[in-house]
């Protein structure tokens, strides 16, 4: 049987994928097994954020073996050409809010010296997924993490023209890393919930962007069934 990790935030966020699974067992509040077909799919739901995602998945990591770890979960978008609810494959990641804020800038670790660009595991100063054969048919993209669900005007511009990034998320950077440090195939797949804009609720269609999360999921796990890794 093939086995794979899942890591979302939130179980709203695969709630759609689980109903199409079977229920094998809990292995404590935050990891559950369930099974799709010849795929055993561990479900880890570690919280909202880098700090709790990067405890629980290490935790879990040391403690079991896995040959590939999915990250998956709803993300915003910081441009205009992806739509509400499209699927995409988020092949480099960098964190946004890990820096030092100036007067009128602000600077991340690696403009103030602190990091060197290709200091392991970063390659030109973003961590990139190395598994993401499963989602190549999806359009690739590049993220950024940040702790905070940003809705500020100033903040949001500032993100835009500091990052050459298409989405954001408040988990994936923390995958990436956790997972090139321990040498695990990871990739990242995210539906797009939102536009990132001044607050405005209007603007979401999470329940679209679930739905199309999960039909994807259910392709990369039909493809992992029939693959051979």
């Amino acid at each position: 049987m093939k086995k794979v990790l899942m890591v979302a935030a939130t179980e709203m966020e695969v709630k759609l994928l689980i109903n199409e699974c079977t229920f094998v067992r809990a292995g404590g509040d935050h990891l559950r097994t369930y099974q799709y077909g010849n795929v055993q799919l561990d479900l880890l739901i570690t919280g909202i954020g880098t700090t709790f995602t990067t405890f629980f998945l290490t935790q879990t990591l040391l403690s079991n073996t896995y040959p590939l770890v999915v990250d998956t979960g709803i993300a915003g978008s910081l441009t205009d050409h992806l739509g509400i609810g499209a699927v995409v494959n988020v092949v480099e990641e960098e964190f946004a809010d890990l820096g030092i804020e100036k007067e009128q800038e602000f600077l991340t670790l690696f403009d103030s010296g602190f990091l060197l660009p290709d200091e392991f595991p970063f390659e030109n100063r973003a961590l990139r997924a190395d598994g993401n054969h499963l989602a190549s048919h999806l359009p690739k993209v590049k993220g950024i993490t940040s702790n905070v669900s940003h809705g500020r005007e100033i903040t949001i511009n500032e993100l835009k023209r500091h990052f050459a990034a298409e989405v954001i998320s408040m988990e994936g950077a923390a995958v990436f890393y956790v997972c090139r440090w321990l040498g695990i195939p990871c990739f990242q797949i995210r539906s797009i919930s939102n536009r990132v804009v001044p607050r405005d609720q209007s603007n979401w269609d999470i329940p679209l962007a679930l739905e199309n999360l999960k039909n994807e999921l259910i392709k990369v796990l039909n493809d992992l069934s029939d693959s051979d890794h």
